[in-house]
């Protein structure tokens, strides 16, 4: 004799509950969308001093690089940047590269809820193609413009290369 499972308490569903379901939702959208900021470099670039026919070679190899930072008290996503570029330059010299050309980013910050003493979470991946030129590299992000910081002394607690 075999018993069947237990029946699931049904409820009516009403309009209000319904509604009410809706409006949660809603407030965990919205509250998630407050705790973060997004932004881009846009499409890839090249500073202008490797722009031209013969500025660079024609091979180019693709790379991308990935960094967590964990920051107090602020952040400043120019040096951010900065630090993720001179990672990826270096993993293109390893490659017998010594500029990088078609360059792009994205930045994440994640907002703590107490901003006085809580870590900002900031993740950025930086794309770029790696080349050889008879002229230096420009040894700074592009688009420095599209650039949001969050106001204050920045103090990095950790740094992590994460995977792209």
């Amino acid at each position: 004799m075999t018993s069947s499972p237990p029946s699931p308490i049904r409820m009516p569903l009403s309009v209000s509950s319904v509604a009410n379901a809706f409006v949660k939702l809603r407030r965990v959208k919205e509250k998630s969308k407050a705790d973060t900021l997004d932004f881009a470099s846009g499409q890839p670039i090249t500073h202008t001093s490797l722009c031209g026919e013969d500025a660079t070679c024609k091979r180019r190899v693709p790379l991308v690089h990935g960094d967590l930072f964990l920051c107090k008290g602020a952040v400043d996503v120019s040096k951010l940047l900065r630090g993720s570029r001179a990672s990826l330059l270096e993993k293109a010299e390893f490659m017998g590269a010594n500029v990088l050309v078609d360059e792009s980013w994205v930045c994440n910050i994640r907002i703590p809820k107490n901003k006085r003493d809580g870590t900002f979470r900031v993740q950025i991946r930086y794309y770029a193609s790696a080349s050889r030129s008879s002229q230096p590299d420009a040894q700074k992000p592009v688009a420095l413009d599209k650039v949001h910081n969050v106001p204050g002394l920045m103090t990095v607690i950790e740094r992590e290369e994460i995977a792209p």
